[in-house]
């Protein structure tokens, strides 16, 4: 394994180019797909076969849109799948529905264990992450305007949206409506 600087720049190339950091002063291995808990290669495979019923000589990498990142700085490998991601595009009917990709987010409670804490139907999303410690900051999501977390004022047809911060404190997902 190259050793590098890690710099944002550099852990950025190194997870496009190999999927994972090749920066050696992280204390965990990688995460590589065959290690990953069946629920989410289950997962992964199903979404890009359904992608590859629209598009049959469509070929993904085995880590695309699954990223390992720290969700409360407690060192863990916590797993983000994205929808989107896993198949490199929107595709209504295959890997999202006409209006949001899921967004499934595993907790590592143990060494090789991890638990399901967040699963959401997502309009769009930006995550902020410090690339330095690969530790998640925030994300902001844009999610159905009638969703009791949009505090909306009216009923909404599906295609309304409103944009929230989606922080992870205390073992708790804290969403606050961008106003």
């Amino acid at each position: 394994m190259p050793k590098l600087p890690c710099d944002r720049i550099t852990v950025a190339i190194a997870i496009f180019t190999f999927g994972y950091s090749v920066c050696a002063s992280w204390a965990q291995q990688p995460i590589v797909f065959n290690q990953l808990p069946k629920e989410i290669r289950d997962l992964a495979l199903e979404v890009r076969n359904s992608c590859k019923e629209d598009n049959p000589g469509r070929t993904f990498n085995d880590m695309q849109g699954i990223e390992i990142f720290d969700l409360n700085g407690d060192g863990s490998q916590d797993i983000f799948v994205d929808n989107e991601g896993l198949c490199g595009e929107h595709i209504a009917g295959a890997n999202c529905s006409n209006r949001a990709c899921d967004m499934t987010i595993y907790k590592q409670v143990s060494k090789q264990q991890w638990r399901k804490i967040f699963k959401e139907d997502l309009y769009d999303k930006f995550l902020a992450i410090d690339w330095e410690t690969m530790r998640f900051q925030l994300m902001v999501a844009s999610i159905y305007a009638g969703d009791p977390r949009c505090q909306p004022r009216k009923d909404y047809t599906s295609g309304y949206s409103c944009n929230l911060i989606v922080t992870f404190k205390n073992n708790h997902w804290n969403w606050q409506k961008i106003p």
